[in-house]
């Protein structure tokens, strides 16, 4: 049986924003749950999905994966929520049997991030329909949405007093950010560790940065508001990338020795880009890009790279598990220990969502909610 939703929607390959409109949703079917959206983050990625860096393979699509709601159906074969639960989505659902899952790497499950960007469902069929239309739910999520179905392994459960707008950004951009410094780099007490970026990736970096014990952030980004809010979150230092050099500025800083960590986290990146952010790095020292690039290479001498035994590492979702940095990071937003509501510039409505992200590409906003 199928019930009609709103849902902001991508049309086709050449849309230049969401249409929000109403589709079709199918109820869940085994392994599967429906959620009643109340929040849905703004995330760059999902624009991403417009403009093409990161596009679905199948149009029409319903964006967003960022969320957080209210489970009211569940499938069969669902044993870890059940009605009535209050859940933040994530955009890998972890088989829990390949190598990656065993090992702990739900974030590189070979079976769930295979097919992240298809549109259907894992097992290959759609929830979503308009007419005769399938449409596809981007990340195998569709938070744009009043109401979604979706794996029962891309949900985790929250505490009752979480806050739904609060917990609805800690499933992507919060996870990635603070996971990439706390998880995916080495960081020994008193690092210098930079952050070339201070979005909301950039800036949940600087937290897990602190979180590491790192003795030096440097956040360096074009706009002063988030300079600003990079020294709230915990770094010692800014920089304007476009009045000063990073790297000249990072090598003062520490007498020549460089940063112990770099991350990566510019919305678009570019091999340029990277090259630069690699620069600012010492002897030995860590370049953590999390950020997708049209680029086919890096700008990275090789013999430097040799020389100095730097390295570089990719970083999906934190470097981790995303089930362990949401209950992570959710406990210590609980304790009192991270600063959530700081990075909610605004509340939108769902038919506002195009607003929304021109706020966001044009700095305003350093991230912001959809109200479904």
């Amino acid at each position: 049986m199928t019930r009609t939703v709103d849902a902001a929607v991508i049309p086709d390959h050449d849309a230049d924003g969401f249409e929000v409109e109403s589709v079709e949703l199918e109820e869940p079917r085994s392994k599967e749950v429906r959620i009643d959206v109340e929040y849905a983050g703004v995330c760059h990625t999902d624009w991403h999905a417009v403009e093409g860096d990161l596009p679905s393979r199948h149009y029409p699509t319903v964006g967003g994966h960022e969320g957080a709601g209210v489970v009211t159906e569940v499938g069969e074969g669902v044993d870890h929520v059940d009605v009535g639960d209050r859940v933040v989505t994530v955009w890998v659902p972890g088989c829990g049997r390949c190598d990656q899952c065993v090992r702990g790497n739900q974030h590189l499950c070979v079976n769930g991030g295979s097919n992240l960007t298809r549109g259907p469902q894992p097992d290959g069929t759609f929830r979503m329909r308009q007419g005769d239309a399938d449409v596809g739910q981007y990340l195998l999520l569709g938070t744009f949405a009043t109401e979604t179905v979706v794996s029962a392994d891309a949900v985790v459960p929250v505490p009752d007093d979480l806050p739904l707008d609060v917990a609805s950004i800690v499933g992507c951009g919060v996870a990635t950010g603070f996971g990439s410094v706390a998880y995916r780099a080495d960081v020994d007490p008193n690092d210098t560790v930079v952050v070339i970026g201070a979005g909301n990736v950039g800036l949940n970096a600087v937290r897990g940065a602190v979180q590491a014990g790192a003795g030096r952030i440097v956040a360096s980004d074009p706009l002063a508001n988030k300079r600003e809010m990079a020294r709230q979150f915990g770094a010692t230092d800014v920089v304007d990338p476009t009045d000063a050099d990073p790297a000249a500025v990072v090598a003062d800083l520490t007498d020549g020795a460089g940063a112990d960590v770099t991350v990566f986290t510019v919305g678009v990146g570019s091999g340029e880009l990277i090259g630069e952010a690699y620069q600012t790095l010492g002897e030995r020292g860590e370049l953590i890009v999390t950020a997708t690039s049209p680029d086919d290479h890096i700008d990275v001498p090789p013999l430097d790279l040799y020389l100095t035994e730097k390295s570089i590492k990719g970083c999906l979702y934190g470097g981790t598990s995303p089930r362990r940095s949401v209950s992570e990071i959710v406990d210590m937003y609980l304790d009192g220990r991270y600063d959530l509501e700081t990075l909610i510039s605004r509340t939108y409505a769902l038919s506002d969502v195009n607003e929304a992200y021109r706020n966001l590409l044009d700095g305003e906003d350093v991230h912001s909610v959809l109200r479904c």
